[in-house]
C-alpha cells in the first residue's frame, strides 16, 4: 500500500496573542487530492493549516497552525511518504517577533516582518526526501516561473494556477513535469486532484 504525504490550507504567523498574519486558503485542493488517493486504497496523511472544512474520511490529520510547525511535523513523516504533496499555502512573510500581550495601537507597536522557512525547499535538499509534487500561485500564468520553482525545489511535477483559484472549487493553470505540459482551464479542483493523482501514480508504482 503506498503512503500519500500532504500538506494542507494556510498558516497563522501570530505577531501578538491575538492577531495573525495569514491568507484564503482553504484546503479543498489537498482535501480532493486526498479523497482521490484513497480512492486508490492509499494511506494518506495530511499536515493541515486551520481550516474550515472537515477531510476525508479515512485520512490521518496531524493539525498545525505556524509554518515553522508546519515544517517540523512535515520534516519528521516525510520518512513515512512515498510520495509528498506540497499542497499548503504557508505565508511567506512572518513577524520577526511575537509579543507575549496583546499590541496597543499605536504606530511604534507595528511588528516587523521576515520571511517564513520554505519548507519544500528545506525538505527537497534532505537526502531521505521522497518524490515531490508542489504548487505555485502567481498572479498570471508564467511558465517560465513554474519551471524555474520546480527544478529549484526538485519537484517531479508543479501545477501553477492563478489568484482566483484561492478559496474556490474550480482552477485554471499549468501542469508541469520533467517530460510533459498540460494546459488546463477552469476545471474542478477534484478533477485535477484525479490528473495529478494518476500522474504520481505513475511515478510511484
Amino acid at each position: 500500500m503506498k503512503r500519500i504525504l500532504i500538506t494542507a490550507g494556510p498558516t497563522r504567523e501570530y505577531f501578538d496573542t491575538v492577531r495573525f498574519i495569514s491568507n484564503s486558503s482553504s484546503g479543498y485542493q489537498a482535501s480532493a487530492i486526498a479523497e482521490a488517493f484513497l480512492r486508490r486504497h492509499c494511506e494518506v496523511r495530511i499536515i493541515s493549516g486551520p481550516v474550515g472544512l472537515a477531510y476525508p474520511r479515512g485520512c490521518d490529520v496531524i493539525n498545525v497552525v505556524g509554518v515553522r510547525d508546519m515544517l517540523d511535523r512535515a520534516r519528521e513523516n516525510m520518512r513515512w511518504a512515498d510520495f509528498m504533496v506540497f499542497a499548503a499555502a504557508p505565508c511567506d512573510l512572518m513577524p520577526s517577533k511575537r509579543c507575549e500581550k496583546k499590541l496597543k495601537k499605536k504606530k511604534s507597536s507595528l511588528p516587523k516582518l521576515a520571511f517564513s522557512p520554505d519548507i519544500a525547499l528545506a525538505l527537497s535538499s534532505l537526502k531521505t526526501a521522497p518524490p515531490s509534487a508542489g504548487f505555485d500561485l502567481e498572479d498570471d500564468l508564467d511558465m517560465d516561473e513554474a519551471i524555474d520553482k520546480m527544478l529549484r525545489k526538485k519537484f517531479d511535477i508543479i501545477v501553477q494556477n492563478t489568484l482566483p483559484a484561492i478559496a474556490s472549487s474550480r482552477t485554471t493553470g499549468y501542469m508541469l513535469s520533467k517530460s510533459d505540459a498540460l494546459l488546463f482551464s477552469d476545471i474542478s479542483k477534484k478533477d485535477l486532484a484525479g490528473i495529478l493523482c494518476e500522474k504520481i501514480w505513475r511515478i510511484i508504482n
